[in-house]
């Protein structure tokens, strides 16, 4: 005697499998991620003005500021936009070296060419300072 799967189950196990392929997500590449040494043109610069500066271009630009943590000097900000941008910046002092690093994620598609770098040429020019690449360093 031959079984026979009811049509009921097959056509239940035909949409589980629909459901389970509409998860499948595409590949997304690696976020961007920029480093800039900020060189002061004249005068002293502390990283607690170069995130409070961070912070206030980010603004400016109409980026929604997540989160800011001044003590650790990190904030995540994103702009609505499509496809939506998410970036992720922190500050920090390395060798008398204050340090600006920016990651951004769009979630998968590629960022405009040049977009976190001007971002860190704004910051600088704010500053009254200029922005010397960190090749190699997340």
């Amino acid at each position: 005697m031959k079984y026979r799967i009811p049509t009921f189950l097959r056509l239940m196990a035909c949409l589980g499998l629909l459901a389970l392929g509409g998860c499948m997500t595409q590949p997304t590449h690696a976020p961007d991620s920029r480093t800039a040494v900020i060189v002061p043109d004249s005068g002293a610069l502390t990283s607690q003005r170069v995130f409070v500066t961070l912070l206030t271009t980010l603004a400016e630009r109409g980026f929604i500021i997540d989160r800011a943590d001044p003590d650790l000097e990190r904030l995540d900000a994103s702009f609505a936009a499509r496809p939506p941008l998410m970036l992720e910046a922190w500050v920090s002092e390395v060798n008398g070296q204050i340090r600006l690093s920016v990651t951004g994620d769009s979630n998968g598609a590629d960022i405009a060419p040049g977009r976190l770098d001007n971002l860190l040429v704004d910051v600088a020019i704010a500053l009254n300072a200029r922005t010397v690449p960190v090749i190699g360093v997340p």
